[in-house]
């Protein structure tokens, strides 16, 4: 006679089903992937995962600190208006004058987390056949991946969803969950808030015409930071004004070979600010993308949050016999002006 299964025993097996179905994925990597190792993670990976994220210099270690969020969606109260000073006079005899009244404004601006997911898979068979230690290898290939996807997140958020539009797919409509649809962005702003310069050849002018677009928050160098794509790095470098040392002193770029700030303002390169086509959108078909692209922001004006900073997990999927990596984080981003961001559009590079 068939002997009747306990409860526990049918929990168990609905639970294999369930994990045999739930787990199937495309893309583990294994003995065959190069450039892999074989001792595999502990749970502390994410400490030093986020320390190495700490030590490299990266767009957010610019801006002002990162909001630690209690909430996913958290209201940030923030000033605007101050006082108003009217002229006035000695009060002698009555009846008095009642001066005029102001309030310091006050406003709030609001931070939405944003979800970001990233999965490895790795098989058994690399984890016990290799002799390379592959711990430092996926910690630096995660922290690589935390970096550039904050930075990306700032620079290139965008979320319009059609076939043309966005400033990141300016001919084809974007992939469902790529990383630059959550939110609106740098480069977004500055096109949406008309705070852009035509620059065609690079000039000094150029920069100072998008200083002026930000009026009285393009006044001190000390508070801004310039963005700048490669190539108008390396065409910044070879600008008359700043190569020669009878024009720039001992820091001229011919003497160094690097330039790091514009009229007192800091520049940095990020390979994620892209070269676009003539209407300051990314072409799908690389050789489309000719024109280079600066970004300035009046840093104070960037507010960034973290509902959840990188959070690691490591498991092991018995019934496939892999290891599962999952790295998660939860980020927020808002601009607060429309005059916060300018951006250099057109460059000829």
């Amino acid at each position: 006679m068939k002997k009747e299964l306990s409860n526990e025993e049918k929990l168990v097996l609905v639970k294999n089903a369930l994990d045999t179905k739930m787990e199937v994925k495309w893309d583990a990597m294994d003995t065959a992937e190069s450039g892999a190792g074989a001792e595999f993670i502990d749970t502390g990976m994410a400490t030093t995962v986020l320390q190495k994220v700490r030590d490299a210099q990266t767009l957010l270690s610019k801006l002002p600190t990162p909001i630690t969020m209690p909430t996913a969606s958290y209201e940030l109260p923030t000033e605007w208006a101050d006082p108003i000073f009217y002229g006035s006079s000695e009060q002698t005899a009555g009846p008095w004058t009642e001066w005029a009244a102001s309030n310091g404004g006050t406003g709030k601006i609001t931070l939405v987390s944003k979800k970001f997911t990233a999965i490895t898979y790795l098989s058994g068979e690399l984890d016990e056949d290799s002799i390379v230690s592959i711990r430092p290898y996926v910690e630096q290939k995660i922290a690589k991946a935390y970096i550039e996807l904050l930075d990306k997140t700032i620079i290139n958020w965008d979320t319009v969803t059609a076939s043309t539009g966005n400033v990141n797919s300016d001919d084809w409509a974007p992939t469902a969950w790529t990383y630059y649809l959550q939110m609106d962005g740098l480069r977004k702003a500055a096109i949406t808030n008309s705070k852009t310069v035509n620059a065609g050849t690079l000039d000094s002018t150029d920069f100072r015409a998008a200083r002026k677009l930000m009026w009285r928050k393009g006044l001190n160098p000390n508070e801004l930071l310039w963005i700048l794509s490669a190539d108008v790095y390396y065409k910044l470098l070879g600008l008359t004004q700043v190569e020669t040392i009878e024009k720039f002193g001992t820091a001229a770029t011919f003497v160094n070979g690097t330039l790091s700030a514009v009229d007192w303002i800091e520049v940095i390169t990020n390979g994620d600010t892209p070269n676009t086509e003539a209407d300051w959108k990314v072409s799908t078909t690389p050789g489309n993308n000719t024109l280079g692209t600066a970004v300035l922001v009046y840093k104070q004006d960037i507010i960034t949050g973290f509902k959840r900073e990188l959070k690691t997990n490591v498991e092991y999927l018995p019934n496939l016999d892999q290891f599962r990596i999952s790295a998660h984080t939860r980020f927020a981003l808002t601009i607060k002006d429309t005059d916060s961001v300018a951006s250099l559009i057109n460059v000829t590079i």
